[in-house]
């Protein structure tokens, strides 16, 4: 969930990769790792996923397709979750999802849950007055990162 606030659409395999049997908890400075590493979609790479379902390049997907694409292919959503995908997204009512306009929808909202974020963390004054890391550096969002360091918390791998 958290992740998903910072604007990152992980699927199970990639939060596996950081949180395995042997971690328990993950400080702020992991957390700002992950975002380093885990870098949100951007419109290019969302069209030209959506582009190679589009088949006869409408710019349209149907609705149906969608469903199929979704519900049985890589991490499975449930109809229920498609629906209120399509239920949003629906700006046509024609059965079919303009992928360009989803695009759009999706990374404001995307925004806007970043930004709504980072105005609680403002927010929170208890926040604030900690001091996460040694340095701090920005970030291509614009807010202020620290540089990560490992959590002694959590299980690491050495070579």
């Amino acid at each position: 969930s958290v992740l998903q606030q910072a604007g990152r659409n992980p699927s199970q395999k990639t939060l596996n990769k950081y949180w395995t049997s042997q971690t328990t908890t993950l400080n702020f400075d992991d957390f700002c790792a992950i975002l380093k590493q885990e870098k949100p979609a951007t419109k290019s790479e969302l069209l030209e996923a959506f582009g190679k379902m589009d088949r006869e390049n409408t710019g349209y997907i149907l609705h149906d397709e969608l469903y199929e694409i979704l519900t049985t292919r890589g991490e499975k959503m449930t109809r229920d979750e498609v629906s209120t995908i399509i239920k949003q997204a629906d700006f046509n009512c024609t059965g079919q999802l303009d992928y360009n306009k989803f695009c759009e929808l999706y990374l404001a909202t995307r925004e806007q849950c970043c930004k709504t974020a980072r105005e609680r963390l403002d927010l929170d004054s208890r926040l604030r007055q900690q001091q996460f890391g040694s340095q701090a550096e920005t970030s291509s969002e614009g807010i202020t990162l620290p540089v990560s360091k490992p959590s002694p918390r959590t299980s690491r791998k050495t070579e």
